[in-house]
């Protein structure tokens, strides 16, 4: 990534690994891949095949019982050499899907944090409790996005 790249960025992006659907808005054929990383703005994750910048993405993002439905637009896709696989970031196109993308991540981040709590503690604690003690020491973290 070059300088200029770097200075393009608005949000912090959270390297955070999840499953997603994808279907390109003029396909209705869904496809898998998986992110690499999320901010506010947007979404990177890798796919077989350069996507063409502009491209609309219908992308969801499956989080236990509850599916976060985002409408993006790719704004690069470059290939990796090593995976033979494109890098592909994708920037949401409005308000709603930049706040069901923050939504997702803060979920999947308690998540993470209940397992390392029961791991660390011996026992399984609950969702409530992890999503307590998350927001009182990390939500300050996450950006305000109203």
């Amino acid at each position: 990534m070059n300088s200029s790249e770097k200075e393009r960025r608005n949000f912090f992006r959270h390297p955070i690994r999840v499953p997603l659907k994808l279907r390109l808005a003029q396909n209705k054929t869904n496809a898998q891949s998986e992110s690499r990383d999320l901010s506010l703005g947007g979404l990177n994750f890798s796919w077989p095949k350069k996507i063409a910048k502009g491209t609309l993405l219908e992308i969801s993002i499956p989080v236990k019982d509850k599916l976060f439905e985002l409408r993006g637009k790719v704004v690069y896709s470059r290939e990796d050499r090593q995976s033979a696989r494109f890098h592909t970031g994708v920037s949401f196109v409005d308000f709603p899907s930049a706040f069901k993308a923050r939504l997702a991540e803060e979920v999947l981040e308690i998540l993470e944090f209940q397992k390392k709590m029961s791991m660390d503690l011996g026992h399984e604690i609950t969702e409530e409790e992890a999503a307590s003690k998350w927001i009182r020491e990390f939500a300050s973290h996450f950006p305000n996005i109203i």
